[in-house]
């Protein structure tokens, strides 16, 4: 009997293992206490921690590159422009959105999936927009289609790709105003930035369109990009068109005091490491005390080894010159010759500052500029007005009346000396903020002057452009080569100048 019994029980065992190896390899690897399914409010989530430029991270690199800040210890870095390759870390970004639109899709055809639609085309062309700037041409319309078989996208030229990134943008904003019409209180979840708020997205959308314009401004004349008529249309429109109106409606990432893992990135250990290790910089320093802005008093720490003057509030705000010889910069700074991040200010908890990635100020600025280069009517000085104002409110900041008064404060008019102005004005407004863009309008128009010295190297200049990343060279060497070949000549060096400079 046992024997008989035992022999059942190995038939069963037998009959269990055929079953279970007739199942798929690809369920075998699922885990059954996890979802294979992703949500879009998470994926949007996991896109904005992606698309957030953090300001402090790396030491800030790209905001000591634009001047706001000199590196005085050779242990963590320098002041060289000798930088090498780019990055394509936002394709990987770019897979996330289309499947955010995939994911979306699943849901059936709804306003919640329509908003989600409309804010991936605003992903899409913050991404290619920001990889072109770094660049130069970049792999666009075959990029994101290795499920279709194309694994080594061609490049896209450059007019092509902000083509593309503003066409995006303008379907982005007819579909968000479709919604609006229908339910302006429709929300779409898992938004770090808004809260789901759609009407600050469409503000978003349009100021991001006016950012790419000015990008755009040496290409003015171009007849197929139509950069005037196109600026024109967003500003005269506001019904059609809204864009940032006040700081409530800039992109930015808010960090809080609950959740450890969105402190403020100085908070709290990093803070005094930052601060001894970065003193202001000249080129930034030297605007906001030559035109006794207040700003100073709430952004920065005086210098320690300067003595008050109470006849100059702004004397003891001195920056370090970011050509100088670091060794000189490290004893200046020990000696306390230099000004530095307010503690009190930037470190008083967790939650930190906001770190903007698209502001009302720039928004304003662009305006401004727009309107002095004849792209539009309207008042110029208003909207630099505007910019300064909300710039000094984000700080908690209110100018004196004499600070408007001064001939450098007050507009000069639709100039050369009023672009000037407004120029610089955008510059001050982009300390520890949205990324590389303050190296980017001086790189478009030599405002402010920087400083250049034997620090700088790269042969006195600064550069024009990061190269393509290695990895392109051994994964889609053919398309780089073509790419650098029809640019640049087959050269691929930061002094290289791309398309949009020309």
């Amino acid at each position: 009997m046992k024997l008989i019994y035992n022999r059942w029980m190995l038939a069963i065992v037998a009959i269990s293992i055929l079953f279970t190896g007739c199942r798929k390899i690809d369920d075998l690897q699922k885990n059954p206490n996890v979802s294979d399914q992703a949500s879009p409010k998470l994926l949007l989530t996991g896109i904005e921690y992606d698309m957030y430029d953090n300001a402090w991270s790396g030491y800030s690199y790209a905001h000591r590159m634009a001047q706001f800040f000199v590196l005085n210890f050779d242990y963590y870095g320098n002041q060289s422009y000798s930088w090498g390759a780019g990055g394509y870390d936002l394709y990987t970004t770019l897979r996330n959105v289309d499947r955010l639109e995939i994911e979306a899709s699943k849901q059936g055809a709804n306003m919640v999936t329509a908003n989600y639609k409309a804010i991936a085309k605003f992903m899409r062309a913050w991404a290619y927009s920001r990889m072109t700037e770094q660049m130069g041409d970049i792999p666009l319309s075959d990029a994101m289609k290795a499920p279709k078989g194309i694994y080594y996208p061609k490049y896209d030229q450059q007019k092509e790709v902000f083509k593309q990134c503003l066409q995006w943008l303008d379907d982005a904003n007819t579909q968000l105003d479709s919604i609006n019409k229908i339910n302006p209180a429709t929300a779409v979840e898992g938004d770090v930035f808004f809260n789901g708020d759609i009407s600050k997205w469409r503000k978003a959308v349009n100021s991001l369109s006016l950012r790419i314009l000015i990008t755009l401004s040496k290409k003015e004349n171009d007849a197929d990009l139509n950069i005037k008529q196109r600026f024109n249309t967003i500003v005269s429109n506001p019904a059609k068109y809204p864009v940032m109106t006040d700081n409530n409606d800039n992109l930015q990432m808010t960090y809080n005091s609950t959740d450890k893992s969105n402190n403020f990135p100085l908070y709290p250990s990093g803070g005094l490491f930052y601060v001894n290790r970065n003193p202001l910089g000249a080129t930034w320093v030297d605007i906001l005390t030559s035109l006794k802005d207040s700003r100073i008093f709430k952004i920065a720490q005086p210098a320690a080894g300067i003595a008050d003057d109470p006849l100059n509030p702004f004397a003891r705000y001195k920056g370090a010159k970011t050509g100088d010889i670091q060794s000189y910069v490290q004893d200046q700074t020990n000696q306390g010759k230099y000004a530095s991040l307010s503690q009190a200010y930037w470190l008083k908890d967790a939650s930190g500052i906001p770190c903007i990635q698209l502001s009302v100020s720039e928004t304003c600025f662009n305006i401004a500029e727009g309107i002095n280069r004849g792209w539009a009517n309207g008042d110029a000085a208003a909207s630099y007005t505007k910019g300064i104002e909300l710039s000094s409110g984000f700080y908690g900041v209110t100018q004196s009346p004499l600070f408007w008064i001064q001939p450098e404060v007050a507009y000069k008019g639709n100039n050369a000396a009023g672009l000037n102005q407004i120029l610089t004005q955008k510059y001050v407004a982009f300390f520890e903020n949205s990324g590389y863009e303050a190296y980017y309008n001086y790189r478009r128009t030599g405002v402010p002057t920087f400083n250049i010295g034997p620090s700088n190297e790269n042969t006195g200049l600064i550069p024009v452009r990061f190269s393509y990343p290695q990895s392109e060279y051994t994964n889609n060497g053919a398309n780089v080569q073509a790419a650098v070949q029809s640019q640049f000549g087959g050269s691929d060096t930061r002094n290289d100048v791309m398309w949009l400079l020309k």
